[in-house]
């Protein structure tokens, strides 16, 4: 299936911000404490981004906490790790373990399930380049 993307919103050239929310999604500038303040203890997601080309999620899990094995069709997804330890178990038994700093970069089509199998919180940051398309394992 080929997929064309169409972007409708395209400027002539440089201009000022047209965005000014105050909350999020597509927030200027957002400060993850504050958001991290806001949103609670775990577990809980935030879309911080979202326009036709990309996704920009936080996401914070409590020791046991995680989602459900999934791949998506046709886009990467890749996280960076804010805060404590995850585990992603991918396709054909590959597991990686990551901590603050780390990115984890899953291709197109890989099944993986992520799992806080540590004593505290987790947080990462999710991107993808694409909707919210998934297919459950």
């Amino acid at each position: 299936m080929d997929i064309a993307e169409v972007i409708t919103d395209r400027v002539a050239g440089p201009i000022p911000p047209r965005v000014v929310n105050v909350t999020w999604p597509n927030v200027l500038h957002t400060r993850v404490e504050d958001v991290v303040s806001r949103m609670g203890p775990p577990p809980w997601s935030r879309r911080l981004i979202a326009d036709e080309r990309q996704l920009v999620t936080l996401i914070a899990n409590p020791p046991g906490g995680g989602n459900r094995p999934h791949w998506h069709a046709d886009f990467d997804e890749w996280w960076v790790v804010l805060a404590g330890r995850i585990e992603w178990e991918l396709t054909g038994g590959a597991v990686i373990q990551a901590g603050p700093t780390d990115i984890v970069w899953v291709p197109r089509g890989t099944v993986h399930h992520i799992r806080n199998h540590y004593y505290s919180p987790c947080e990462q940051c999710g991107f993808a380049d694409d909707g919210p398309r998934e297919w459950r394992a």
